[in-house]
């Protein structure tokens, strides 16, 4: 057979044999040699061998070794790699390591450091149920022999998987199940994270839960949250619960050594402050709104009986009656008062959050404007309804709905909420907001088909008529819309939800805010409002307050309730706030909502949910999926 390359070196030998002689000769030998290495000979690769050198980078040098190293060896490099990925913070090759892991031929110890490895990445991407996955498809033996140290981080892994994924039951189930591999100082902070994920668990699924046989242990933790939570609207009432649990439950070790929430509630009696100032506005534009809060807190505190008999000092007053927040708050510090409960107006919260420290504490009755740290002994609480529209957000974000219309009226009122919304989109490139904001001018039906494209698709259908001449036709709206956010009064909500459906969106979930709802029944009017779902304060919602039978405020009657609930839950969270500020997963379900505590010492609300049926107003103990 030729060779190619041996053909054109000949050429090139007669050449220069012709024209320089005995210079040429040497030439040829030297070819001659070059041509033998170039004739291929039976046996013998062409291709040169190339000597492999592993890899500088610490990772891929364990990747380098997987590659050459016999099966059972293999996942060993694979999961060094991983583990020097995530050291390095470095997740998406992290991921991708985790993805080549074939767990079929991994052996024990090695499946288990493959769960606890993908595990804490899935948590710190913030896939809770991948972790939980990882969990679930393990072999069933995973862990049983494992050292200890092994078994204690996958208890926490677990368990706090199924915490972030929304199942705090089945979390604190885990723990408790798992509480006897727990010693000294560890085992009492995994009695404390028992007792933090039962704060979490949804009413409904407590009480489903206290239905069933339980073992001992299991069913004593359930009792406890559960006496706890029924006597929530009085400390007294809770503490004399608290009490008779210990005496049914006597060998139960949170008997023994209560979680440390509920050791600093027996200790609150001791604190609770005697003597309480009332900042609100009694006069001027404000006076109803500041009437019907104080009547809430009053209302709060006589019912409170055991709190009453003693030697409770509170005064009340008018905000408008002085120039100065400051003048009157260094005034009160001179009275020595152990509380003050307000002031109600932006203004003057935000001129009180300037000062260094709060002493004594304050519950302010709005947010300051500007507060971007804590103010020691300063809380802030109050009726915002930014809290219903992040509470939408983030049912919607949990069911990945990312693309939003959002109809809005151009009004001061709903300028925050519409902030909320801005800043939502501006924070997550998955989210996308599609806008409408009316005037009272505005044509609804108008702006409506241009939130949908209707306009667009009827353009295109009479481009299509042009060519085509006469043809079928019904418009389409946009089909990407994945849900509606409402914030409308009921006047107007009973005109923007049928013009949905007449544009063809009938089948776009819609949200809204309490601002959808009157505050009472009106079924001839609100049939008009059927299957929005909207946030709402429990006050308004259950019929089962003992505190809404003995007064004036009842629905349809006062269109301060909201006010009054607040005033009620300004008094329940006086004595709390030092508990909340300590253990900040510590909640209050108020008349205004759930009540917590972040990081700025601010109350923020999680509402309770509603939806309109037939025209009337009903409770939803579960949100589904629309």
């Amino acid at each position: 057979m030729s060779n190619p390359l041996a053909s054109s070196m000949l050429t090139f030998i007669r050449h220069h044999l012709s024209r320089s002689g005995h210079a040429a000769l040497v030439s040829v030998v030297c070819l001659g040699v070059l041509l033998s290495a170039c004739t291929p000979k039976e046996g013998i690769k062409t291709s040169p061998e190339i000597t492999e050198t592993m890899p500088e980078d610490e990772a891929e040098q364990q990747l380098w070794l997987a590659q050459r190293a016999i099966s059972t060896e293999r996942a060993d490099y694979l999961l060094n790699a991983l583990e020097i990925y995530l050291t390095r913070e470095d997740y998406s090759n992290a991921e991708r390591t985790v993805n080549t892991i074939n767990t079929t031929t991994l052996s024990s110890p090695q499946y288990e450091r493959y769960i606890l490895l993908a595990g804490k990445l899935a948590m710190i991407l913030d896939k809770p149920e991948l972790a939980i996955t990882y969990f679930e498809e393990a072999p069933s033996e995973a862990f049983t022999t494992a050292p200890l140290p092994t078994q204690l981080d996958a208890v926490e892994l677990r368990a706090n998987a199924l915490l972030a994924a929304g199942r705090p039951l089945e979390a604190a189930r885990f723990r408790a199940f798992n509480a006897g591999l727990f010693t000294g100082e560890a085992y009492w902070e995994n009695h404390n994270k028992i007792w933090n994920a039962l704060r979490a668990v949804p009413a409904l699924e407590l009480s489903r839960a206290l239905e069933q046989p339980q073992d001992y242990d299991w069913q004593g933790w359930l009792e406890l949250i559960n006496q706890i939570r029924l006597n929530q609207y009085s400390l007294d009432q809770q503490l004399v619960a608290l009490n008779q649990w210990r005496e049914n439950w006597p060998t139960h070790a949170a008997s023994q050594h209560l979680p440390d929430e509920l050791q600093m509630l027996i200790e609150l009696p001791n604190t609770r402050p005697k003597k309480i100032a009332l900042i609100l506005p009694l006069s001027g534009p404000l006076e109803k709104v500041g009437a019907a809060i104080r009547d809430g807190f009053f209302a709060a505190f006589y019912a409170d009986a055991e709190v009453s008999s003693v030697s409770t000092e509170i005064n009340v007053i008018d905000s408008e009656q002085h120039d100065s927040i400051i003048d009157l708050y260094l005034q009160l510090q001179i009275e020595d008062y152990d509380l003050v409960v307000g002031p109600l107006q932006k203004d003057q919260v935000s001129e009180l959050a300037l000062l260094p420290q709060m002493n004594p504490p304050v519950l302010a009755l709005n947010y300051a404007d500007t507060f971007e740290l804590a103010t020691p002994g300063l809380f802030q609480y109050g009726l915002a309804a930014e809290d219903e529209i992040r509470q939408i957000l983030d049912y919607l974000d949990s069911q990945k709905k990312s693309r939003i219309a959002a109809i809005y009226p151009n009004a001061a009122w709903a300028e925050e909420l519409v902030n909320t919304l801005k800043e939502r989109e501006q924070g997550n490139d998955n989210f996308q907001l599609l806008s409408y904001e009316y005037t009272p001018e505005d044509s609804l039906s108008n702006g409506i088909s241009a939130l949908l494209d209707i306009e667009d698709s009827d353009e295109r259908f009479r481009d299509i008529r042009n060519i085509l001449g006469k043809v079928e036709f019904e418009p389409r709206r946009r089909q990407d819309i994945d849900a509606a956010i409402l914030i409308a009064t009921p006047t107007i909500g009973r005109q923007l939800k049928p013009l949905l459906a007449f544009h063809y969106a009938s089948d776009v979930p819609v949200y809204a805010t309490s601002q959808i709802y009157a505050g009472f029944q009106q079924k001839d009017k609100d049939h008009d409002l059927d299957n929005i779902r909207f946030t709402e304060v429990p006050w308004l919602l259950s019929q089962t307050i003992p505190l809404r039978s003995d007064i004036k405020y009842l629905a349809g009657i006062n269109r301060y309730e909201r006010l009054y609930a607040m005033g009620i839950d300004a008094y329940h969270l006086a004595p709390r706030l030092a508990l909340m500020e300590r253990f900040p997963s510590s909640q209050l379900p108020g008349m205004t909502g759930n009540l917590a505590i972040n990081e700025k010492n601010q109350i923020r609300r999680q509402l309770e949910w509603a939806t309109f049926e037939n025209g009337q107003v009903k409770t939803l103990l579960t949100l589904s999926p629309q």
